[in-house]
């Protein structure tokens, strides 16, 4: 056998290496040799979720907010942002994202279908390329003082969110704390006769101190 013969014998084996694997073509699952032997193949799809919760004083979003935290007022405006992320090489057909709102929280507006009686709010996310992410935002409103707990005057409630892609899932939480207005009495607010009588009275009791002074000096 020839040198060239050899060659073409070994290059012929070494292709037929690396384009099968345990039984499979490479081809179709797009791995391709790597030089000095074996094969490198793209990660399967792998979907991430991340919650995060926009923080009132600053405006910024963050993972959570606890109760040493800026705090929501009733009936303000919160908002949420969900990141949908495929952590992995090959495109995920189409991942499945399901998020709570928590007790307290009235939705508004965001992607999808809400189920008011469950209050969760359902979406799609098709065709997510590897290392491809989209974000998508939640507005809600905080209920009414009168709803929320008598003995309580902060509560932090817990947005849950969860992304299904076959059988991959994810899941994560964003906790906020809603604090209720502090109710301060009020002064009585002074009137025309409420005035009146005070004048009258400070009148009387200077004629009063005016004619002792004057009855200790004559006297």
């Amino acid at each position: 056998m020839s040198k060239y013969t050899k060659a073409v014998f070994f290059l012929t084996a070494l292709l037929f290496t690396s384009l099968t694997v345990t039984g499979k073509v490479l081809g179709n699952g797009g791995c391709v040799p790597v030089y000095g032997g074996g094969v490198q193949c793209p990660r399967v799809g792998q979907v991430l979720i991340d919650k995060t919760v926009r923080n009132p004083s600053t405006g910024i979003f963050v993972d959570n907010l606890g109760p040493s935290d800026p705090k929501y007022r009733p009936q303000w405006i919160i908002t949420f942002r969900v990141t949908v992320k495929n952590s992995g090489d090959q495109t995920l057909d189409k991942v499945t994202v399901v998020d709570k709102l928590p007790q307290y929280i009235d939705f508004m507006s965001g992607p999808g279908t809400y189920d008011s009686k469950g209050r969760t709010l359902t979406w799609d996310v098709n065709s997510l390329a590897g290392g491809a992410s989209q974000v998508f935002e939640i507005k809600g409103k905080v209920v009414h003082p009168a709803v929320l707990p008598a003995e309580k005057s902060v509560v932090c409630p817990v947005n849950v969110a969860d992304a299904k892609s076959n059988s991959q899932t994810d899941h994560d939480e964003s906790q906020f704390c809603i604090q209720k207005e502090l109710v301060v009495p009020q002064v009585p607010t002074a009137g025309p006769e409420h005035w009146l009588l005070s004048i009258a009275g400070l009148s009387t009791a200077g004629i009063i101190g005016l004619y002792l002074r004057k009855k200790a000096l004559f006297s």
